[in-house]
């Protein structure tokens, strides 16, 4: 079964934009798991607390992470150090990630990686 891991930069990139990244991933996927660690939890978490746009955004994909009920894995730790090795344990993986860094290291390891577009495409 296809794993669909999404990245905190692709949730805050996607509700900033008025983009529901689960969504996208549900439409693009089907039956595939989404899936987010808990440090994703805790990164949205902590950015929710801000006043601006970006804590309402970290505020709306918490909660549509809970209405949603996306897979939640309970390693808390180094978010990218996680999607890093979660990635790498299985062929039938895709990352979901804006962070512009981490696709590139992720795509050098042979891991299939997309971007959210303001449009609302996954590429």
């Amino acid at each position: 079964m296809l794993t669909v891991i999404i990245d905190t930069s692709a949730i805050l990139f996607g509700f900033s934009n008025r983009r529901d990244v689960f969504e996208i991933a549900r439409m693009r996927f089907g039956a595939a798991a989404l899936l987010i660690s808990r440090g994703v939890l805790s990164e949205l978490s902590g950015i929710s607390l801000n006043k601006g746009a970006k804590g309402k955004s970290a505020r709306m994909a918490l909660e549509a992470i809970k209405y949603k009920k996306i897979r939640v894995d309970n390693i808390g730790s180094n978010v990218d150090a996680w999607i890093h090795s979660k990635a790498l344990e299985s062929k039938h993986t895709v990352v979901i990630t804006n962070d512009t860094e981490l696709y590139n290291i992720l795509r050098s390891a042979g891991v299939s990686c997309l971007k959210l577009t303001r449009q609302g495409l996954l590429r």
